[in-house]
């Protein structure tokens, strides 16, 4: 049809033009989608580390009490529940440490290595040892990597604990990292060395339990708060605060957006209105060969849908290798603020096919003002204007 013919020669004769409106829209989709891939990813990392650095469900004792006595009994009834694929009893503290003239503060565990490595997949953090050495030394620690760095503690060396009036020496056999804020503070110890520090005999605070199917968490919390007086909380209501902190997040993003597509819209219409001038007495001159307000109307709403592909594409590509250089040098951040060690971005096809969408509709709406004023111009004032 004619009116895609002269939109097509209307873009060629305005190349500059043309290049200034792509190149607007192809940031506003470059930056949406890299900031859409950095909110993926930071969730994605938030989401993961809190759920492998963490129980997906955890037992505590009954109200007014401070231990579970009844561990193994407990622990044997969770196994009933067929999405159960690990139970591990857990004694958790906090204490000081010390070494040399170095101390700090530290949070223990005191667990079984045979029942706490598979519900953590504790082995696949560590970077020095194993561990296992934890069973066959009883007087032995796992330190996270930061607290070691901040004690000036190495393997082989001892680590005094003291909590209140009671004081242990072990020795550090194994050095951990889990990416986590934890590696500041954290200490893995025997369940019964964790016993002796508290002085308490054959006692935990929780039970930690790991499950196939981590949307089935709250279910079995409810079922058992429900048949136990225990107090079981699920992954879900231990991070209610990160995760409502991720949907704010994720609506502040949504208002960026708008604002940066806003901001391309606004270049593309000027583009659009510069187009128009410039042709304004060519619009008389086709209104008075016949060209009705409608054909006027659908040759600017073309140009500027034209527009939006290559601003698509060109959008996309910039994200593409601003992701790759992300990915080639992570960006290190305090894993104690932002609760993970690095920044991480996740592109999915899915973030990809909404810029494309967003860039079509961004030029056809940015067209719109425009084409209408140039259908509507009187074709006399308009050449008798030039």
């Amino acid at each position: 049809m004619f009116e895609y013919t002269i939109a097509r020669r209307h873009i060629i004769a305005n190349p500059k033009l043309v290049f200034f409106a792509i190149l607007s829209v192809a940031l506003a989709i470059g930056v949406i989608v890299v900031m859409m891939g950095l909110l993926e990813g930071y969730r994605s990392e938030i989401i993961t580390s809190t759920v492998e650095n963490n129980p997906h469900l955890t037992i505590g004792p009954k109200q007014n009490e401070d231990y579970i006595t009844l561990y193994r009994t407990l622990s044997g009834f969770v196994w009933s529940y067929p999405e159960v694929v690990a139970v591990s009893p857990r004694l958790i503290g906090k204490a000081a440490g010390k070494h040399m003239d170095k101390v700090s503060g530290i949070s223990f565990i005191g667990a079984d290595p045979l029942l706490e490595a598979p519900l953590l997949e504790v082995e696949e953090d560590m970077v020095y040892g194993t561990y296992y050495d934890l069973i066959f030394k009883r007087r032995s620690a796992i330190l996270g990597t930061k607290l070691a760095e901040k004690l000036e503690i190495k393997p082989g060396d001892q680590l005094k604990l003291v909590r209140q009036n009671k004081s242990i020496d072990v020795e550090v056999v194994g050095l951990i990292t889990t990416g986590t804020g934890s590696d500041q503070t954290l200490v893995y110890l025997p369940l019964k060395t964790a016993q002796e520090l508290i002085d308490k005999n054959d006692v935990v605070t929780q039970i930690g339990v790991g499950l196939s199917d981590l949307q089935a968490a709250p279910y079995i919390a409810s079922e058992l708060n429900s048949r136990t007086s225990y107090e079981a909380k699920s992954w879900q209501n231990q991070n209610r605060d990160i995760l409502q902190t991720l949907d704010t997040q994720r609506v502040m993003m949504v208002i960026f957006y708008a604002l940066i597509f806003l901001i391309a819209g606004v270049g593309v219409a000027n583009t659009m209105i510069m187009m128009v001038k410039r042709r304004t007495k060519e619009i008389g001159i086709l209104m008075a060969m016949g060209a009705n307000n409608r054909s006027i109307l659908k040759i600017f709403l073309t140009e500027s849908v034209i527009l939006g592909p290559p601003a698509a594409l060109l959008g996309c590509v910039l994200a593409y290798l601003t992701a790759k250089l992300i990915e080639m040098y992570p960006i290190e951040v305090p894993s104690d603020v932002y609760m993970v060690s690095r920044m991480s971005i996740a592109l999915s096809p899915r973030i990809f096919v909404y810029a494309v969408f967003f860039s079509l509709v961004i030029n056809f709406l940015a067209g719109l003002f425009p084409a209408y004023k140039a259908a509507n111009l009187d074709p006399v004032e308009a050449i008798a204007g030039e």
